[in-house]
């Protein structure tokens, strides 16, 4: 990170020449603001121990960057520090770097709190056993993931089974639990969703630090029941930087790990798995390479047949099959059928597909003008929740 945040020394003590959004060039002094990164590296980069907080508080002597760096030095691994003595913001000009930590939803609040530590408590209340059965037994419903093998049987969670999982849990946990378990994670919930919101006002963050609140009002039962000794829980305190942060840096949802997960895929497990797991480093960065050696051949190879057609494809009617898709079209739908038999009055009222049977009976006689099929109110179909179309290429 040295080498990265280089530039940055000289451009923010100087100034540098830059075009702006509007074509004008303006002269302007770069500084790091924020760095979004998962707990672990962010206790790296601050030089804590991860049972610590990465935000220092204000009334912290390490809340100041001169103060850190001499506490490094002279107390070396003592406050809670780790033994990073030259670490890479040290001298990042109007750069604080506590203030530059944000939220980060999916680990600490999607897989942290949630997933590691509210589901696991009611699964212990109530048993696992019977946490997996009313997960079963809840009825399916348009737009609801259904767990009907419960939530033990997924191997490996992503974050949209945490979504899925947090829609659902209070009918799953209600008459389950006592009163204070069941507000607490209504709270914890109401917590969450507020901190995914694209844009606060004053009254959003009053109701998150509100949820908050209620959260730390009935906590107390967890410790009742001998689930906790204590609250010391590092993703559990992130959640009481959340408003300051977004006053400081804006929405969290910004700053959310969550899209660039996907990334770890390409550019670490298939790079590793294409190594002979002996200094993969240099093997997986070779591999990453190549392959966008390869992609920008592609991307120009493609330019070049494109060149020169000007006109685009055209298809006789003998192409076309009855569906209304080219012979060369596919499409794909799950396996087996989520919604049996649902009928038309069912479509237009839970589903919203009012206009169904004028539109089929359009389809109907467009594409079958000589059959005898009509569409009917009293008729039932199977209904997917969605289709794949494969166009040609």
């Amino acid at each position: 990170m040295r080498l990265v945040t280089k530039s940055l020394v000289d451009a923010g003590h100087n100034g540098v020449d830059m075009i702006c959004a509007d074509r004008n060039i303006r002269h302007i002094y770069p500084i790091l603001a924020a760095y979004i990164t998962d707990h672990p590296e962010q206790c790296l980069i601050t030089c804590c121990k991860e049972n610590h907080c990465p935000h220092y508080h204000f009334d912290s002597p390490l809340q100041d960057v001169n103060e850190t760096r001499a506490t490094l030095e002279h107390h070396k691994n003592d406050h809670g520090l780790r033994a990073i003595h030259f670490p890479f913001w040290a001298h990042l000009p109007h750069t604080n770097i506590f203030m530059c930590i944000t939220p980060d939803i999916l680990h600490q609040l999607h897989k942290g709190v949630f997933k590691d530590h509210i589901v696991r408590w009611c699964s212990t209340i109530i048993s696992n056993t019977e946490f997996n059965a009313h997960f079963q037994a809840m009825s399916d419903f348009h737009g609801l993931h259904h767990f009907k093998r419960g939530i033990s049987t997924v191997s490996q969670w992503t974050c949209t089974e945490h979504k899925e999982m947090q829609r659902i849990v209070l009918g799953v946990i209600a008459g389950a639990v006592e009163p204070h378990v069941f507000w607490a994670v209504r709270a914890v919930l109401d917590f969450i969703y507020y901190a995914q919101y694209q844009a606060h006002m004053d009254t959003t963050l009053a109701w998150m630090q509100e949820a908050l609140d209620v959260f730390h009002m009935n906590k107390a039962v967890f410790v009742e029941l001998r689930l906790r000794q204590h609250f010391n829980i590092p993703k559990v305190h992130s959640m009481h930087h959340y408003v300051q942060s977004i006053q400081a840096l804006g929405s969290a949802d910004g700053f959310n790990s969550e899209s660039p997960e996907c990334l770890h895929i390409d550019y670490a497990k298939d790079a590793y798995q294409a190594s002979s797991k002996v200094d993969y480093i240099m093997q997986m960065t070779h591999w990453l390479e190549l392959q966008e050696a390869v992609f920008r051949h592609g991307i120009f190879l493609n330019w070049v047949a494109l060149k020169d057609e000007d006109e685009e494809p055209t298809f006789a009617d003998s192409d076309i099959i009855p569906s209304g898709l080219l012979t060369s079209h596919g499409y794909r739908v799950a396996k087996s059928c989520p919604f049996l038999t649902v009928s038309v009055s069912r479509l237009q009222t839970d589903f919203g597909a009012v206009d169904f049977i004028p539109t089929l009976q359009t389809f109907l006689t467009h594409h079958f003008p000589h059959s005898s099929i009509s569409a009917s109110q009293y008729d039932h179909f199977d209904l997917f929740k969605s289709v794949l179309l494969q166009l040609p290429r």
